[in-house]
């Protein structure tokens, strides 16, 4: 198995098993998912390794038997979807977004943010919101066709081809995702080339991945201690957003 194989498998069984014991069980699943079916030829041993750790995953989902209506009734969803009137203002629609995203309705809160970007809204009232719900919905290879299909959809001609893509790729750099940063830039290169500061961080996320996979599955540890804090931070948001959100609900 090539090296690069072998380290991306060793960072990705890291980052699952922080997501299953800070309880993100449905996400744990989805990575250890993706490995086996992305990693190529893989030994018996690891195969049947990741097998039982899928299985005791979804053993542990079927017994949550989690639902949404516990916590915030149908009238409650049909609020947030309608996002708050008929008149909506492009305020309106970010709150909407938000919210939706805070109960953890990624796919929802998407359609929501595209409104935005096809009322031609700054990205800065709503790129990190939407990053979250990408991030959530997404494995990190898939983000780029994901911007994509936003930008060919609800862009206007009007604007300028690139705006999104380095936008979200800026948000995940920030948060350290690099590798889907990067071939978002990539891909926005081919379309137009890159002012000179953005190209230069493209420049830059090169050099750190480069550097990253020369430092070897030592330097995994250090990403993932930097994770496991973006997650409990998260995790810690959303719990706080979601109860103010159903006090405020419920008064209506």
């Amino acid at each position: 198995m090539p090296m690069t194989n072998k380290l991306t498998i060793a960072f990705s069984r890291r980052e699952a098993e922080l997501y299953r014991s800070h309880g993100l069980l449905e996400e744990a699943r989805q990575l250890y998912r993706q490995v086996l079916d992305e990693a190529g030829a893989l030994g018996p041993g690891l195969v049947e390794s990741l097998q039982d750790k899928i299985r005791r995953l979804e053993d542990d989902l079927a017994k949550l038997d989690v639902d949404l209506t516990d916590v915030v009734s149908e009238r409650e969803l049909c609020i947030l979807r309608d996002g708050w009137g008929d008149a909506q203002s492009p305020s309106d629609v970010n709150t909407c977004a938000a919210a939706l995203g805070s109960i953890g309705l990624y796919e929802a809160a998407i359609e929501e943010y595209r409104k935005l970007v096809r009322l031609q809204q700054p990205y800065v009232d709503y790129i990190e919101g939407l990053t979250d719900c990408l991030m959530a919905v997404y494995a990190s290879q898939s983000i780029e066709g994901a911007v994509d299909a936003i930008v060919e959809r609800d862009q206007p001609d009007t604007a300028h081809p690139n705006g999104l893509r380095i936008a979200v790729a800026m948000e995940l750099a920030r948060r350290g995702d690099d590798h889907p940063a990067l071939v978002l830039l990539e891909a926005a290169h081919v379309i137009r080339p890159l002012p000179h500061k953005i190209d230069a961080l493209a420049k830059a996320l090169k050099e750190r991945l480069r550097s990253a996979a020369a430092q070897g599955p030592e330097n995994t540890a250090t990403s993932s201690r930097g994770r496991a804090h973006q997650i409990k931070v998260r995790l810690a948001n959303r719990l706080a957003r979601l109860r103010g959100l159903v006090r405020r609900l419920r008064k209506l």
